[in-house]
């Protein structure tokens, strides 16, 4: 295996593809390989890495992308958690509790589309291939339930996206499919 190399890539307005550093989904080693993301998925990492380093952090954003095929189109989609991003020098700069999670369907060509985005309190993917769920966890009116009084008694659930093929968006599954949390 050749060791990889530090790599400078310049993209243009015409630009179709960008490789920003991502982790794949099973790093070998301790290697960090450059991956192709879609023009769009990069730029939301940049921007994350970018909010950082205005503040004088250093932005640790390899673990942001999750590739996953979540509408079962056999394409890989892409998962950007922004809970998975870190700021060294400046750890609360993505928000103290909620944090913001994106999915962008994939298209098999290079490019992607946002397709579903929100701020929630986690995000855990489940299973592989065309059984992959993405779970997001959420809060007060999003589970069902009334707001409580303060943060410390509020009510938790995981709840799944599903796909509409016909919008061509995800959206939360009725919330009669929530998973409260204790």
């Amino acid at each position: 295996k050749t060791p990889m190399r530090p790599m400078l890539l310049v993209c243009t307005a015409c630009c179709f593809v960008t490789a920003v550093p991502t982790r794949a989904a099973t790093p070998p080693g301790n290697a960090t390989p450059l991956i192709k993301l879609p023009t769009v998925v990069a730029a939301s990492v940049k921007s994350l890495g970018d909010t950082c380093r205005e503040v004088g952090g250093t932005p640790r954003t390899g673990d942001v992308v999750k590739h996953v095929d979540l509408n079962a189109d056999g394409k890989e989609d892409f998962v950007v958690d922004v809970g998975s991003a870190n700021c060294d020098g400046a750890a609360s700069i993505y928000g103290d509790r909620e944090k913001g999670v994106a999915v962008y369907v994939g298209d098999g060509m290079g490019g992607a589309t946002e397709a579903f985005s929100d701020s929630v309190y986690g995000a855990t993917i489940e299973g592989q291939g065309s059984a992959a769920k993405l779970w997001l966890t959420v809060s007060a009116q999003r589970c069902g339930k009334k707001p409580a009084v303060d943060f410390a008694t509020e009510n938790f659930c995981d709840r799944v996206l599903v796909w509409n093929a016909q919008t061509k968006q995800f959206d939360y599954a009725p919330v009669s499919t929530v998973r409260m949390l204790q």
